[in-house]
């Protein structure tokens, strides 16, 4: 092995360049390694399989991974426009509110409840069509279901009143309020009015009427639409009616 050259005896098998040994087989450059420790190599050779098996698995998740976010930037792109939307909810609410009814010690109790008297008269003497509906049903929240039963029967729903409401404008002027007696949280009240009837733009009929109200303040439940209507649990408990006459 002198006469060879540095290329050619690098070209040699390792244990030959360098010991000179013999018996290894030709062409492998591991016989000194695999002599030494012949488990090794099998381990080192599984060690670095295992290695590219899990590289690769690692990039075909990343390549799954970096198309699904692309596949989602590619959707959401769109949103960057404004776009004119309907927003409509149908949201029910079936909670019942409790209306704690105001006291006599609070201040302005007694004017609070000469206007609802008056307010209240008006709005259940006069006759308005186009009105109407509206005002009844606020009638209906200050009244006890019971009077206001025995108005609706006696009153509303009376052959004479569908006359009037199609042909006449029933208008009231309240002259004045006084209250008359309280008993055990139910106040008396007296409201005069005058009740003036036209029809066609043209006064037909006029009448000065006393309307005696008992009413009182207790709690009750409503709906959320209704919670402000009567915030302070004003009910009308009766009405009776009667002509003045004389100056």
């Amino acid at each position: 092995m002198a006469g060879l050259s540095v290329v050619e005896k690098w070209r040699l098998p390792r244990s030959t360049a360098t010991s000179g040994g013999e018996g290894e087989p030709p062409g492998s450059g591991h016989g000194g390694f695999m002599a030494e420790d012949p488990y090794a190599f099998q381990v080192a050779h599984r060690r670095l399989a295992w290695l590219l098996r899990l590289s690769a698995g690692t990039n075909l998740v990343l390549g799954f991974c970096l198309a699904s976010a692309m596949s989602t930037v590619s959707v959401l792109v769109p949103l960057k426009t404004t776009e004119v939307a309907l927003v409509r909810t149908n949201t029910v609410d079936d909670k019942l509110y409790q209306i704690e009814p105001i006291s006599q010690d609070v201040d302005g109790f007694q004017v609070l409840m000469e206007s609802m008297a008056r307010r209240y008269v008006r709005l259940l003497i006069e006759i308005d069509r186009v009105t109407q509906r509206e005002r009844f049903d606020e009638v209906q929240t200050l009244t006890d279901n019971t009077f206001y039963e025995k108005f609706r029967k006696e009153h509303i729903e009376t052959k004479a009143f569908a006359d009037a409401i199609n042909s006449l404008v029933r208008t009231v002027l309240v002259e004045s309020v006084t209250r008359v007696d309280s008993y055990r949280g139910t106040y008396k009240y007296a409201v005069d009015f005058t009740q003036v009837d036209t029809r066609n733009g043209e006064e037909i009929e006029r009448k000065r009427i006393t309307a005696y109200l008992d009413m009182t303040t207790r709690p009750h439940e409503v709906r959320e639409a209704d919670k402000y209507t009567n915030p302070l649990g004003i009910t009308v408990l009766d009405l009776v009616l009667k002509e003045r006459t004389g100056p």
